[in-house]
């Protein structure tokens, strides 16, 4: 099976999984929280792997992947807790509240693992490298755990199906229209020395066929679920560059890191692929964007 066969049907594959983790909730998306988390545990694992530095520095792995975990689940529980609001029966039967401080505990996770990160360099590690062994710890965790996170936030907005299939068809479609684009049209080198490959008709490819696909989708969404698409018209231009561009740096991010590391992928777990962060390193970044788009967009007055 030839390089492109494989990406396809992995592809394939993957979105079979994406589906079902999105529109098949019996239970509060607990199945999509649970799929996150080991998403996470993978993605964190490869980011580790590209930042390890042996004597020179590296990251507390262990403790890195508990406060993923911790922090995701802060996201899944402000979601539960959001919609206990209307099953007042579950919020007794899992006694949400307890689980709900009244202080948003993300920044207060972020604080613990600084402490508990410092704690163990200068308890268990010599001081070469320090910086680096903290600072990567904590980047994992932030590079990983937030994005997932908000997924979940994304999932609990009132078109929250939408905006997450939204994001995934732009960012995927503008990568998958950026490789073809390139190898088909590409002329001209976008002159990047992180990824000297990569030309200005695959991106210029990329961004066009992701405006395309966003009018394709609301047609698809519109008449399977009988409901207007929460992006219409000119904003569907807006929205599908923005997300688009911002794809982009995201794949450079991680091309960079790979690069710093010496490594072609970040992993081996999807054939024709790489690992999880070769495949999601755009949606990473495209997931926040889009949510605090959509809580701008929100707070000046307009439809959500």
């Amino acid at each position: 099976m030839g390089e492109t066969s494989k990406r396809l049907a992995s592809a394939a594959v993957l979105l079979v999984l994406y589906l079902f983790m999105i529109f098949y909730a019996d239970f509060y998306y607990l199945q999509t929280y649970l799929i996150l988390i080991l998403a996470g545990i993978v993605g964190i694992k490869e980011f580790y792997n590209l930042s390890d530095r042996g004597e020179d520095g590296r990251p507390f792995r262990g403790t890195g992947t508990f406060f993923m975990f911790l922090i995701v689940s802060f996201y899944y529980f402000r979601f539960i807790g959001a919609q206990s609001k209307f099953d007042p029966p579950l919020f007794f039967l899992l006694n949400i509240k307890y689980f709900i401080p009244p202080f948003d505990p993300v920044p207060v996770a972020f604080l613990l693992l600084l402490i508990v990160t410092f704690t163990l360099q200068i308890t268990k590690r010599p001081l070469d490298g320090a910086i680096f062994s903290v600072s990567s710890t904590f980047l994992g965790v932030f590079y990983i755990a937030v994005p997932l996170g908000h997924l979940i936030l994304l999932l609990g907005m009132g078109q929250g199906i939408y905006y997450v299939v939204l994001v995934s068809v732009v960012t995927f479609i503008t990568d998958a229209g950026a490789y073809f684009g390139g190898r088909w049209f590409g002329r001209h080198p976008a002159g990047l020395a992180i990824s000297p490959k990569k030309t200005w008709e695959g991106y210029g490819t990329g961004i066009v066929t992701a405006i395309a696909a966003v009018f394709i989708f609301n047609t698809i969404w519109e008449s399977s679920t009988g409901t207007s698409a929460a992006v219409r018209g000119l904003e569907v231009f807006l929205i599908s560059a923005i997300l688009s561009l911002v794809s982009v740096i995201g794949d450079l991010l991680e091309s960079a890191m790979k690069r710093d590391a010496k490594i072609k992928d970040s992993g081996s777990l999807i054939p024709g692929h790489g690992g999880i962060l070769d495949l999601a390193d755009a949606l990473l970044i495209t997931i926040p964007v889009l949510y605090y788009y959509l809580q701008i967009k929100g707070n000046l007055g307009f439809q959500v």
